[in-house]
């Protein structure tokens, strides 16, 4: 009884991971002890029954003492082993080996299985109802140990038996000095060398050694691997902390080249599809959004964010993130040959999906590393597919330049660019070769599609603005001071009205000149000069007040009694229409003979004052296509 106890309790049940296992193995010496005493009796009675055979031998061999000592001997030893087995047969895990291979017997407290011969197995397996237990080189059972046997290793627990279809943490073999690895022993108890294993849902890979590998793994079909070099693309995989082969998820890692002692290395984004694959190129749906991957040798897997280009490599892309430090790339680079997207990174939500069918403000790519608030912001616009507006050549109709309100008066910014007309959510919008939306002033001095936009000045709204203006508008200089224009609400070619072009000449009794509204400054009322024929001369006279009405009557314009313009002496005579159907002089002094009757008291208007506008198309010029107000 006290062997069967020493037996029961010596099992480690702590080595086995799955706790159903455990509670079974339990629950199975539960039962056996139950009927331990029943059976330790039936096998002492058969053991002394056949001891006393033996000693009631007949009177023949009784003249042959020393002969019958031997015999007498060697069948104790014989009943002796048989009830062993059966105590061992009625222990905990090992159960009954004499039926498979051998005899069990306890030497000095430790189990020895014999052949029928009585002689000692030697580094094999015993097996018996399912299990194997190994004896070693003095025939002794093996406990919580490795087992190497015809070229294969194996792991015995703490009552010998031998581990199947589990996971053992310890030592690698034959060196425990190293720190504890996992590994997995299949159904015929080898372990798993250069293996992928599924185990309950999930796969697991282990090297050559048996080791189970996390990080990045490369299983090639030949040998598995830590992934030391690079991604392959068909053959890479990330195991998780838990050996787990990582399946429609994210990981934030570093590359598989990075030294384990590199806390300095960047960690990336990698999204693993279903099949465990590393994600790479234009992804269009991960968990309902659509993300941009590297797929170069420099950035294989890796998330893309902020601006990303994509050059033509066939029948797809090459993907890169566009800026850098040092970056002196522009968007207008993957115009002809490419596409671009903005893809949103918020690092809280370690988001960095494609941005689609929306506007954005954001830096140009040489600013964008730095992120600097005090660098101008741009708008783009980003299509319903994701893909930035980046005008090619084609669509670039027009050239011109960018003008601020200053102080007081617009300031050229920048030299001549071509731009682009694009219709978004039926509102005119204007964008470079860079695809920044333009806003502000923008004077045309060249069109190739009159259609698309006419010669002349206009205005985009303010910085977060964009569209085309038409109508009367507001606008303040850098000083808060207010200016009125007047922009063409429609394309009309017999009026020469074209929609968002600053109208100059007279619209609906006021005095324009590209846009602005010129009115009496200094005075009540002022006279000033126009050049209706763009000839380079001034050729037609008006006279305005301080609201910019246009005076068209014979009459002494007073201000405090003072006359400032007199009309009236020489009965100057004006217009009363327009003198061709695209020249707004109507109101204006008829002729250069009423012009020289006018007696002028006051400073004539300089109706330049404001808009100061000189510059010309220059077709040698190459274009600039990144005004700096195109914001």
């Amino acid at each position: 009884m006290e062997i069967l106890k020493k037996l029961y309790y010596n099992v480690d049940v702590s080595e086995v991971r799955n706790t159903s296992q455990r509670s079974q193995k339990l629950t199975s010496f539960a039962k056996l002890a139950k009927n331990v005493k029943k059976l330790l009796i039936i096998s002492l009675i058969r053991s002394i029954m056949f001891l006393v055979m033996q000693l009631g031998i007949s009177k023949k061999f009784q003249k042959e003492k020393k002969e019958s000592a031997l015999i007498m001997r060697k069948q104790t030893k014989i009943a002796a082993v048989v009830s062993a087995a059966a105590l061992l047969a009625l222990g905990a895990s090992i159960t009954s080996f004499a039926a498979a291979k051998g005899t069990w017997m306890m030497v000095d407290g430790e189990w020895y299985c014999y052949d029928k011969n009585g002689d000692v197995y030697e580094n094999t397996f015993c097996s018996s109802n399912g299990k194997e237990y190994y004896v070693g080189d003095d025939g002794m059972l093996v406990r919580s140990s490795w087992v190497e046997y015809d070229g294969d290793y194996y792991f015995v627990n703490s009552s010998g038996a031998k581990i199947v279809n589990d996971w053992r943490l310890t030592t690698p073999y034959e060196d425990e000095d190293a720190d504890e690895e996992w590994f997995y022993f299949q159904s015929t108890g080898k372990r798993a060398d250069n293996k992928k294993i599924l185990y309950k849902g999930s796969t697991f890979f282990f090297d050559a050694d048996g080791k189970m590998l996390t990080g990045w793994v490369t299983a090639d079909g030949n040998d598995v691997v830590n992934e030391e070099n690079a991604i392959d693309k068909n053959y890479t995989f990330y195991c998780d902390e838990t050996g787990a082969r990582v399946e429609s998820g994210w990981v934030y890692t570093t590359e598989p080249s990075t030294a384990d002692d590199d806390a300095d290395a960047d960690e990336y984004w990698y999204y693993l599809k279903s099949s465990g694959k590393v994600a790479n190129g234009k992804q269009s749906n991960v968990k309902g959004q659509g993300f941009v991957f590297g797929n170069k040798d420099d950035n294989f897997g890796q998330m893309l964010t902020n601006w990303v280009g994509g050059t033509k490599d066939g029948d797809s892309y090459k993907y890169e993130e566009i800026g850098g430090e040092d970056s002196v790339a522009h968007l207008s680079d993957y115009a002809s040959n490419g596409v671009v997207y903005y893809c949103m990174y918020d690092e809280d939500k370690a988001d960095g999906h494609i941005q689609k069918n929306k506007w954005r403000k954001t830096w140009r790519p040489e600013d964008a590393y730095e992120e600097d608030e005090d660098e101008d912001k741009y708008w783009y616009w980003l299509e319903k597919d994701g893909k930035a507006y980046i005008p090619d050549s084609d669509d670039m109709k027009a050239t011109g330049y960018a003008y601020d309100l200053g102080d007081g008066a617009l300031e050229v910014d920048g030299s001549q660019f071509s731009f682009a007309k694009k219709k978004i959510n039926s509102k005119d919008y204007f964008f470079n070769a860079d695809g920044e939306m333009l806003s502000d002033f923008v004077n045309v001095v060249h069109t190739e599609d009159a259609n698309v936009i006419d010669l002349g000045m206009y205005y985009f709204g303010g910085s977060s603005d964009g569209s085309m203006k038409t109508g009367s508008q507001t606008v303040k200089d850098d000083n808060g001071d207010s200016f009125k224009f007047y922009f063409g609400t429609k394309d009309n070619n017999t009026t020469g009205e074209a929609k968002g072009k600053g109208v100059t000449g007279n619209k609906n009794n006021k005095l324009y000149y590209m846009g602005h509204l010129v009115a009496a400054e200094d005075y009540k009322y002022q006279p000033v000069w126009y050049d209706m024929d763009n000839n380079g001369e001034d050729d037609t006279l008006f006279i305005v007040n301080q609201n910019g009405s246009i005076q068209h009557s014979a009459l002494e314009y007073k201000e405090d009694g003072d006359i400032l313009i007199d009309a009236k002496t020489n009965k100057v005579a004006f217009k009363t229409k327009n003198t061709k159907d695209n020249v707004w002089d109507k109101y204006s002094v008829l002729d250069e003979e009423n012009a020289d009757k006018l007696i002028i008291n006051v400073e004539v208007l300089d109706e330049k004052v404001v808009m100061p506008i000189n510059e010309v198309y220059d077709p040698a010029t190459p274009d600039d296509a990144s005004p700096a107000n195109a914001q």
